[in-house]
């Protein structure tokens, strides 16, 4: 059961931290400041990354130490869980690390209404994470 109290206060912490990537966007854009909507980009994919961990940590996989151990994790449930693949959450994240984490964070070269999408992307898939999490 710890296994389960632990996933849902990593999901929970995903959603605090989005709620500040949305804060962030919207101070950064009202304020013209780009590195704000860069760090609301990273936020999200922090947030992201923060869902998948409370999916794996549901199904019983140890914490991840890496990026790379977490995505290898996250394809064997995937090919586990015919569910965590028909809503293609490998590639959902590995949209969000290429569009938050680099165009975004790092490249600096999305709009406004892009990391606004994007926010919106992450918001989903933790909504998909949390119904992964209650059938398991």
């Amino acid at each position: 059961m710890s296994g389960a109290l632990d996933a849902f206060s990593t999901l929970e912490e995903a959603r605090r931290i989005l709620s500040r990537a949305f804060e962030e966007l919207r101070d950064g854009v009202k304020s013209g400041d780009a590195l704000r909507v860069r760090d609301a980009c990273e936020k999200g994919w922090l947030a992201t990354v923060k869902a998948v961990d409370a999916l794996l940590l549901s199904y019983g996989f140890e914490e991840s130490k890496t990026h790379v151990d977490r995505r290898r994790k996250l394809r064997d449930l995937s090919k586990k869980v015919r569910k965590v693949a028909e809503l293609g959450i490998y590639d959902r994240v590995e949209a969000r690390r290429s569009t938050l984490h680099s165009d975004g964070f790092y490249s600096g070269i999305l709009t406004h209404e892009e990391v606004e999408e994007e926010l919106r992307k992450v918001e989903k898939l933790i909504e998909d994470v949390e119904k992964l999490i209650k059938r398991n």
